[in-house]
């Protein structure tokens, strides 16, 4: 994961293939990840719907290993993306009021987001 972006404004990950194959390995049973992929599929599938590998590992990250939880993650990006992004990417950002909350809730929620992707 890498970050782009002004320093001063909200971190926006990017993200590899190889990211999404080893959290679905580390997340699910492997006789569960055929079909899963073919849930994450749905998303990206039309013209409309943008940074499919960004979306999809933020519904990898809401759903935390359930299966149930990741379905419903990827019908609410195909229905509007920015809603699981924001609750991934941006948690504690999105209840910060003041400036000073806002930059701090930027630091939590990227060091968050790093140690969710890094766990084993």
């Amino acid at each position: 994961m890498t970050l782009i972006g002004n320093p001063m404004a909200q971190p926006i990950p990017t993200f590899t293939e190889a990211d999404l194959e080893r959290v679905l390995a580390r997340d699910y049973p492997p006789e569960h990840c055929a079909h899963l992929k073919a849930v994450l599929a749905r998303y990206g599938s039309e013209s409309w719907q943008r940074e499919a590998l960004r979306v999809r590992m933020a519904c990898l990250k809401c759903a935390g290993g359930d299966a149930r939880q990741l379905e419903r993650y990827i019908a609410v990006a195909c229905n509007d993306y920015r809603d699981v992004l924001a609750y991934a990417e941006y948690p504690a950002y999105m209840k910060a009021g003041s400036d000073e909350e806002k930059a701090a809730a930027m630091r939590s929620d990227w060091a968050q987001l790093q140690e969710w992707l890094a766990q084993k």
